[in-house]
């Protein structure tokens, strides 16, 4: 039995030479590689993941393989999964076969599974007769953590899941509301904001209320907060 397939992988015998080779080639250049994934498109289960990765999870390669789709929810945060990999799955299943989906993740990788951050790019690996795509490939490059780019992926991902969670509570505000929390996400005094919008500083307080209501918003902050996240500001 081949190393870098299951027994039990369904796929022709020439497809299956095709992976072998691909991986081969991979396999002597690991070193020089950040750690790679190889995923079923059917799924998102592991095929075969490079020992760089397995020794930074510390699991072996069947360990990984056994853990079938689940692979995702043992080791990322479980709230950026269900943001991430649908969105993934979809860009890789429409795009072509050169293009490539990038995203930050938090993976267990740290003291005592802690979470890092690392920036993830796939694309899809093989295709099978029919043309369906059959494998993709990620790789995970660990970010620095005192990079500013670590702190961006943080804001990013807050923000990601701030509009995941509270689309329709930003939809609920009416243009004259979206355009006011532009204003104050933007740093606006009350006098120049209802200057601006020709409204009494009376009206702009009863307005900042009923924003703050529908958005659920607690704090000047959590308004800008939303502002940023729904690219008002």
């Amino acid at each position: 039995m081949n190393q870098f397939l299951p027994a039990d992988f369904d796929c022709s015998d020439s497809i299956r030479e095709e992976i072998i080779q691909k991986l081969t080639a991979f396999e002597a250049i690991a070193d020089e590689l950040p750690v790679y994934i190889i995923l079923d498109a059917r799924d998102s289960s592991v095929v075969y993941m490079s020992k760089l990765g397995l020794q930074l999870l510390g699991a072996t390669q069947e360990q990984i393989r056994q853990l079938g789709p689940s692979y995702h929810l043992e080791f990322f945060n479980r709230m950026e999964d269900t943001f991430n990999r649908p969105k993934f799955m979809e860009a890789v299943q429409l795009s072509e076969p050169r293009k490539w989906f990038s995203f930050f993740q938090q993976v267990a990788t740290g003291v005592e599974k802690a979470f890092e951050w690392y920036l993830t790019a796939v694309r899809p690996f093989v295709y099978d007769e029919q043309g369906q795509l059959l494998l993709f490939l990620a790789f995970a490059l660990q970010l620095d953590p005192n990079h500013h780019l670590t702190e961006k992926a943080e804001r990013l991902m807050e923000e990601n899941l701030l509009l995941k969670d509270n689309y329709q509570r930003f939809a609920s505000l009416t243009k004259r509301e979206k355009e006011l929390l532009r204003y104050i996400a933007s740093g606006k005094t009350a006098m120049e904001t209802s200057s601006r919008m020709f409204i009494s500083e009376k009206t702009l307080n009863t307005h900042r209320r009923n924003i703050k209501r529908k958005l659920g918003a607690k704090s000047i902050y959590d308004m800008i907060k939303f502002a940023q996240a729904f690219n008002l500001v």
